[in-house]
């Protein structure tokens, strides 16, 4: 009784034949419209070559708008039904060929059979052989209606054939396309979670170095002691979460930045002095992790013993950019190596050419990074 009851739920109602082929004309779109204008030029250019040279003889005029009248109706019949004969087929396979075979038919078909009766009405046929100089009696309704069934359709599979070879070669550029967008993305989110990995982890010798300065503080002053024991804990209360997190934030790596330098600066005598000015219209702006902070550790290494005095960072949104302007009191900051370098992928992994590094020395003791990347992420 249940699969009685429920088998009204499985039938298919078959839409009229007609409604489908209307549905199917809906979807023609401006695309199939200029391609149907350029088969009317092309076709028009024919007829009127063929007849170069008798420009000036009486009914020349009549036979180019008669030319014109068939080539229109030809084709905007072909393309009814070629989006008839599609409608419901696969892309590809041996119905959809049945399918166009009967396009082609139908189209010289009917083309033939409004043509040629407005032609014989308006005595065409006479005033052509005529003007080709010739005398030949012409075939009855029915002959004139099959002879130029064969000579439409010949017209009507070349047009359905460049539709098709368009149609596929626009599907697989389509394919392509989303294969590359696909792999795109895929790439930019193992690149995002490499990011997010690389940043969870701390950097051992910067964690070594805190740890045996804490120690060495302990022996001389306990409370400065903890309390840069208190800043090492919320920069990695701050670093070690991002491993969990999809994204990050503009206000979320300075955030980082500042509990990486509060580390810093409490270990080397308060250099360097950290200033941040951000708008409050990207702070919450989507930013990856791993291209800031290593130009801030960067600079703060103390090959020489000697730390920047301070550190300047502003962020702006500036049009459709975010523009993130470092200035370091230190020189020689644009010298490119290897960090340098990395970070100038990882931007192009994750925007393209949608973002710019770039580094400018201002005077002898300042150097400047300006890094813009698109608003949007």
């Amino acid at each position: 009784m249940s699969a009685i009851a429920d088998l009204p739920s499985r039938i298919t109602v078959e839409r009229p034949l007609l409604a489908r082929w209307i549905e199917a004309w809906s979807r023609l779109d401006r695309h199939h419209l200029l391609g149907l204008a350029v088969a009317i030029l092309l076709m028009s250019a024919v007829d009127v070559s063929a007849l170069a040279g008798k420009f000036g003889r009486p009914g020349v005029l009549t036979v180019l708008a008669y030319d014109l009248f068939s080539t229109v109706v030809l084709f905007s019949v072909t393309l009814l039904a070629w989006s008839a004969a599609v409608e419901g087929h696969a892309p590809h396979g041996s119905r959809r060929f049945r399918a166009l075979a009967a396009a082609v038919l139908v189209s010289g078909l009917a083309s033939a059979a409004i043509v040629v009766p407005v032609g014989a009405a308006a005595d065409i046929f006479e005033i052509w052989w005529e003007l080709m100089g010739k005398k030949k009696e012409l075939p009855p309704m029915w002959l004139a209606i099959a002879g130029n069934t064969v000579h439409l359709g010949f017209y009507s599979f070349l047009f359905i054939t460049a539709i098709e070879v368009l149609r596929s070669r626009a599907s697989t550029n389509a394919a392509v396309l989303a294969a590359r967008r696909e792999r795109s993305s895929v790439t930019r989110e193992v690149l995002e979670s490499r990011l997010a990995a690389m940043q969870a982890q701390v950097e051992p010798q910067f964690l070594f170095n805190s740890l045996v300065g804490i120690e060495a503080l302990y022996q001389k002053d306990a409370p400065a002691a903890a309390a840069n024991l208190d800043r090492l804990i919320q920069y990695l209360r701050v670093a070690l979460p991002r491993l969990r997190e999809p994204g990050s934030s503009i206000a979320a790596e300075l955030d980082l930045v500042s509990a990486y330098l509060a580390v810093v600066t409490s270990l080397h005598g308060g250099r360097p002095e950290l200033s941040v000015t951000v708008g409050e219209d990207c702070r919450e702006a989507r930013f990856y992790p791993m291209l800031l902070l290593p130009l801030i550790q960067r600079a703060v290494r103390d090959d020489d013993g000697v730390l920047p005095e301070s550190i300047r960072i502003g962020a702006q949104k500036t049009g459709d950019d975010i523009v993130i302007v470092t200035r370091i009191a230190r020189a020689g900051g644009c010298d490119e190596d290897f960090e340098l370098g990395r970070v100038r992928e990882r931007l192009e992994g994750l925007y393209g050419d949608r973002a710019a590094l770039d580094c400018l020395e201002l005077g002898p003791h300042t150097t400047q990074f300006t890094l813009r990347v698109p608003a949007a992420g």
